[in-house]
């Protein structure tokens, strides 16, 4: 729910961005020449290069908590919100 708002929240450029970011982080994050370039690519920097592959892996491998707790937390912060959903909307979602 809490990626969905962002993404309604952003205007089309800020859309492809992500898909850019995402993307390449997951490229680099799978493909071994894919970081035998990047460390090609700054090889008067070995240090960047490690940085650039730390990153990317962590955008790549980043997950939201699934945990009954993580489950409970978040639907508390929507209910909270000054826009949260009707008794009938949620029952229209869940019907999907």
């Amino acid at each position: 729910m809490n990626i969905v708002a962002w993404f309604q929240s952003k205007n089309l450029i800020s859309h492809w961005i992500a898909v850019a970011v995402f993307g390449l982080s997951g490229i680099i994050a799978t493909d071994q020449q894919v970081q035998q370039y990047v460390v090609q690519l700054c090889a008067a920097h070995p240090a960047l290069a490690a940085q650039i592959i730390g990153a990317a892996v962590i955008i790549a491998k980043y997950s939201h908590s699934s945990s009954a707790a993580g489950t409970l937390a978040t639907a508390r912060t929507i209910n909270a919100s000054p826009d949260a959903p009707t008794s009938s909307q949620v029952a229209a979602v869940n019907k999907q």
